[in-house]
């Protein structure tokens, strides 16, 4: 099993937070018997800081899910009566890991959901799981249903890049205020370019069959990627546009038209066409077809008619 001393964690603190409020749970029966214990986000991915939280998710079959929620709302542990999030509502939380790792929390989960994340292809908690570190997992019923996965089909795959690169364009296109004429448009302006941004972070996971993080840690991890570790200082440079770091001096509305056209006008970015020219290469050598690329935005229906998934 995993040492969480390797990710910064107290063992003997988190044995105490566990018998304190998960092995405690009302409605549990044997937990330890049907719990599988994990540490996921940062500390599971081996990306941590100090202060990064300490993300426990806790996996369950069906039936006792059902109960450990129903008895947990009735006991008032949880607030919510459909689902399971729990948080450390006392004052002295901090006598488990400090205050430097924020308020304990955790998550319970039943086993059917994790195997439809895995069955629905869901990026996100695809990557939740695939990169969690199991402290506990009785007969491992976790474990196997995360040794099925074997990355995604070709067709999702494809659909997935065509889905996200599209979104990226149709933020950074479609709900950019080109004709703005008050600075109420200011916030539309600057979510389109980073949203578009993030949206492109994405791709560059998908191109080489990696499911991507979710949105916190799309920017740290894209070095993870060749995309990423080529292109990442003209993203970057995009969002200090957006964000005033650079071209400070600009007046607002400047600063994000030229963030625009260094991002999407190739005929007067050298950047703009490189990146275009190393994602289109890297889409076709993950199976999209040549013509597609080569049209680009004209493919805009695909993305609005649904067919590539739900429309934005």
């Amino acid at each position: 099993m995993w040492d969480p001393e390797s990710a910064g964690i107290d063992a003997d603190a988190l044995r105490r937070f566990l018998e304190d409020h998960v092995y405690s749970l009302p409605g549990a029966g044997d937990p330890r018997a049907e719990f599988t214990v994990l540490v996921t986000g940062s500390r599971g991915a081996g990306i941590h800081t100090p202060a990064s939280d300490i993300d426990i998710d806790v996996v369950c079959p069906q039936t006792v899910y059902e109960s450990v929620l129903r008895a947990s709302f009735e006991a008032g542990v949880i607030k919510a009566e459909r689902s399971f999030w729990f948080v450390l509502r006392d004052d002295d939380w901090d006598r488990y890991f400090g205050k430097e790792m924020g308020r304990p929390h955790f998550s319970v989960t039943n086993l059917n959901e994790v195997e439809q994340h895995f069955e629905q292809y869901d990026d996100v908690h695809i990557w939740i799981w695939t990169n969690a570190r199991i402290l506990a997992d009785p007969r491992g019923q976790f474990q196997r249903i995360r040794d099925r996965f074997k990355g995604y089909p070709k067709d999702i795959l494809i659909r997935k890049i065509k889905y996200h690169w599209l979104l990226a364009a149709y933020w950074e296109i479609d709900v950019y205020p080109h004709h703005h004429v008050a600075d109420d448009e200011l916030l539309a302006a600057s979510l389109a370019l980073l949203n578009g941004v993030n949206e492109t972070l994405r791709v560059f996971f998908l191109a080489e069959g990696k499911p991507f993080p979710y949105t916190e840690k799309l920017m740290r991890l894209a070095p993870t990627t060749a995309l990423g570790r080529e292109l990442l200082p003209i993203l970057g440079r995009v969002v200090d546009m957006v964000l005033g770091k650079a071209c400070g001096s600009l007046d607002p509305w400047d600063r994000l038209e030229e963030a625009f056209e260094y991002l999407l006008v190739s005929s007067r970015s050298a950047d703009c066409r490189r990146f275009e020219q190393a994602c289109g290469k890297a889409m076709i050598a993950a199976g999209v077809d040549p013509k597609w690329v080569e049209a680009d935005f004209d493919n805009i229906y695909e993305l609005l008619s649904g067919e590539l998934g739900p429309m934005p």
